[in-house]
């Protein structure tokens, strides 16, 4: 584990020292020319799709590692798909109406938008619920 966390250090010590050449040369310039923010849009895509590879794969060999936790996420995993098939079911696919302008899309767009929307909810009264009732099981125990 070491060996992977010097390796993670000096690579994110390597894109930090290119990060700073870039924005050095980029701020020496009056005004940036389309190359300087295309060469910054692609290290952003490049770091993100690293962060993203690393955590997965970190997170994999984790849930191999103790099955206990395999099973956790498993339950995890469909009451995510519980909420996304209860939001799916309650959206609509009206065409939006945003600040009395009709927006744009198609019907299966509005649903995912609709079913995005209704996720939130969800989970927003989810958490509310939880941060209050916490205390409150604790009382009464």
């Amino acid at each position: 584990m070491d060996k992977i966390h010097k390796i993670l250090t000096y690579a994110i010590g390597v894109v930090a020292v290119i990060s700073a050449y870039m924005w050095v040369t980029l701020a020496s310039n009056e005004t940036p020319v389309a190359s300087d923010v295309d060469s910054f849009y692609a290290l952003t895509v490049i770091m993100l799709t690293i962060t993203v590879g690393v955590t997965v794969i970190a997170a994999l060999l984790q849930l191999v590692s103790n099955p206990k936790q395999l099973k956790q996420a498993a339950i995890v995993l469909v009451l995510v798909g519980v909420v996304v098939f209860i939001s799916y079911s309650l959206a609509s696919d009206k065409a939006i109406v945003f600040l009395g302008q009709t927006l744009s899309g198609s019907p299966a767009e509005s649903k995912w938008v609709g079913t995005g929307l209704y996720a939130t909810y969800i989970t927003g009264v989810i958490a509310v619920l939880s941060i209050v009732l916490s205390p409150v099981t604790k009382l009464l125990k």
